[in-house]
């Protein structure tokens, strides 16, 4: 029994064994799960003091999460003495020796449980960076012959399909074809799915999963974790029936003495649940200086088109938008993260859901995902009030290196919340959208509203991948929402739609202003439809098509557009206009913004027939005081583009901005 005087601090070590203490023994617990029970303990007994539980440096593995009930509330974890904390999802394995598996040297280790068939794994992570899977072919695609269900309809799904004749005869030769991984991209998402069965007879491969959206013949496909295709540094190999792991070093560094070798056992580190009212919210919980790492990335889509449950699909319809996190916080108050890693993990980092405020993840590391950074949601227009989610922060945090599993994952994705605030924070090197917010399609309803994106950097998203996305992607209507001061830049599609800025169907109420948006596939600013959303002293530059698009004009004030540095490489301003209503109605209010093609060619303004010049577009009601001019920036080549003192743009009313204080502050 804890006496008095040990009940403001708690100790727990790797491989302590005591009751807690250190001031008269040294005596730390060996376990956070006994650390947590105790501090149960101490709760019902009345005692609602702050509570500290302070980690010896080492590596804390977890089979199962640590669960934070309502009694645990207002306790601190941080670290004892020097050293690392990790918290591991994780069981390292050891026992490598030096071997050979499909003619190809490597490393291998035998694993008991992997041959009984207690534990399947499927991503590894050798030295702190994840390994990588074999692929089949080794570049390009094979596609499909004939599908289940070659509609068009988005949401027609298919279950199997056949391969060509010539890529049967391959399959059919293969070893442990049933562990393969079927893995394809289309449209804004991409779907993974174990294969359940080949028919040799027809060449028809049956899908675990059903898919998500439609796919037609000559849909491009890989297959994934291919035995023979076993042969590149950095690649592994899960051999199940014969019990042994192997591993290819990516270089003479990687030997069996050195390799640091983790596979995940948990889904998730962290679950933070309370209850739905006030009373019965976790509070107070804090997390600083730890790292957490290693967690399964297996994830089947188990959710309708409607949100309802239902089948396993190959996909969610966007953005791995139902998957778990790494860390889990529901119906809980004032929750931080700060200065923490988050490396390693299999799907989500963290996952902050319905009935949150006050959750903050602050200065944070954040990288090598399967999926997603950070995902905050809460209930949706018409649940519950105790449901909604709010006053979330993600702030100066670095946001890398994810979707390595689940290409169309977000930097941080926000949906159904309010008042949440995504600020200073890198984001890069994602497949897909570095900051969504919204989740309500056209106009309808929603609780989204006064959330604030500002000073983020966010570059290098897609890659080619997939489509249809957005440094900043905004969906729905959301009075008071504000993307300010960002810079984004280094945006890749597949085949349409990397955008930097994008509103899509019925964003409204919005203001984006003082953002810098450069080197984009598609158009740096795209709205496919919305109403009175304010478009304001932003830089829009050298984008592959033209710089401003507007997919569905509507019978009402779509956007007002002023104040903006428009900077044309190869291309028009504005790009073909949406069918509807005629400009001279004023659906948009286009005013005092500055024009100028790289090079000093003629501007076009417009791919639209009347509206290819400046005076044509003047002259229907566009573009009042706009100029065509040098905006003279320092050196737009190399991505510079502060305005010299002299520069037109300012006696149009342009106000300057400092776009290299973007990003993490410190």
């Amino acid at each position: 029994m804890l006496s008095y005087r040990d009940c403001n601090t708690l100790y727990v070590s790797p491989t302590g064994r005591g009751d807690g203490k250190y001031y008269d023994g040294d005596r730390p617990l060996g376990s956070l799960h006994r650390a947590l029970e105790l501090v149960d303990m101490m709760r019902g007994g009345g005692m609602l003091q702050p509570i500290t539980i302070k980690l010896r440096a080492g590596e804390y593995c977890l089979s199962a999460p640590l669960v934070f009930r309502p009694t645990m509330s207002n306790i601190s974890f941080e670290p004892f003495g020097d050293g690392n904390v990790l918290i591991s999802g994780g069981r390292k394995i050891t026992g490598f020796a030096e071997t050979s598996f499909m003619g190809t040297a490597c490393l291998g280790a035998y694993i008991e449980d992997v041959k009984t068939g207690a534990w399947k794994f499927t991503d590894l992570y050798v030295n702190g960076l994840r390994a990588e899977k074999t692929r089949l072919p080794a570049t390009g695609y094979f596609r499909m012959k004939e599908t289940e269900n070659p509609t068009t309809t988005l949401f027609g799904p298919s279950r199997w399909f056949t391969a060509e004749d010539g890529d049967l005869a391959q399959f059919s030769s293969l070893y442990a074809f049933e562990d393969t991984i079927v893995s394809f991209n289309h449209y804004w998402i991409d779907e993974h799915t174990p294969v359940e069965s080949l028919d040799t007879a027809t060449g028809r491969v049956t899908m675990t999963y059903r898919t998500r959206f439609n796919i037609r013949p000559g849909q491009e496909y890989i297959l994934e974790n291919v035995a023979e295709q076993f042969q590149n540094p950095g690649e592994w190999y899960l051999d199940r029936a014969n019990g042994m792991l192997y591993y290819i070093p990516r270089d003479e560094s990687e030997t069996p003495e050195t390799l640091d070798v983790w596979a995940p056992v948990a889904a998730k580190l962290i679950e933070i649940t309370g209850g739905k009212e006030d009373d019965d919210h976790v509070t107070g919980v804090r997390f600083s200086g730890i790292t957490f790492a290693y967690t399964r990335g297996d994830y089947g889509s188990g959710q309708n088109v409607d949100g309802s449950a239902g089948e396993m699909f190959a996909s969610d319809a966007q953005a791995v938008s139902n998957a778990h996190g790494a860390i889990e916080v529901s119906y809980a108050r004032n929750v931080s993260f700060t200065d923490c890693t988050l490396r390693n993990f299999g799907v989500h980092g963290f996952n902050v859901k319905d009935g949150c405020r006050a959750v903050r993840v602050e200065r944070c590391r954040i990288f090598d995902g399967g999926a997603g950074g950070v995902r905050i949601t809460g209930g949706a227009y018409g649940s519950p009030e105790y449901t909604r989610t709010r006053g979330c922060t993600v702030s100066d945090c670095r946001i890398t290196h994810l979707g390595r599993r689940y290409f169309a994952a977000c930097g941080v994705l926000l949906m159904h919340a309010l008042e949440c605030d995504i600020l200073y924070n890198e984001i890069g090197d994602l497949y897909y959208t570095g900051v969504s917010v919204g989740w309500t399609w056209g106009y309808a309803k929603t609780v989204c509203r006064d959330n604030r994106i500002i000073g983020n950097h966010i570059y290098d998203l897609g890659k080619g991948f997939l489509s249809d996305m957005g440094g900043v992607y905004l969906l729905g209507s959301q009075p008071g929402t504000v993307v300010s001061h960002n810079r984004i830049h280094d945006i890749k599609c597949k085949e349409y739609g990397g955008w930097a800025l994008y509103t899509d169907e019925g964003s409204a109420g919005m203001t984006l202003e003082y953002n810098l948006c450069y080197r984009t596939t598609s158009n740096s600013y795209h709205q496919h439809y919305g109403s009175s959303n304010v478009v304001r002293n932003n830089i829009f530059a050298d984008s592959d098509e033209p710089l401003l698009r507007v997919s569905r004009d509507e019978p009402h004030l779509s956007m007002m557009f002023y104040n903006n540095i428009l900077y044309a490489t190869g291309t028009a301003i504005l790009a073909k206009y949406g069918s509807g209503a005629p400009l001279e109605e004023g659906a948009i209010v286009s005013m005092r913004n500055l024009m100028w093609h790289r090079g000093g060619e003629g501007v076009v303004y417009s791919t639209q027939e009347g509206l290819e010049t400046l005076e044509k577009a003047q002259a229907v009601g566009m573009e009042e005081e706009s100029i065509i001019a040098d905006p003279l920036f320092a050196d737009p080549e190399n991505g510079d583009y502060t305005l010299s003192d002299g520069s037109p743009a300012f006696a149009l009313g342009f106000r300057a901005f400092d776009a290299t204080k973007c990003g993490p502050r410190g």
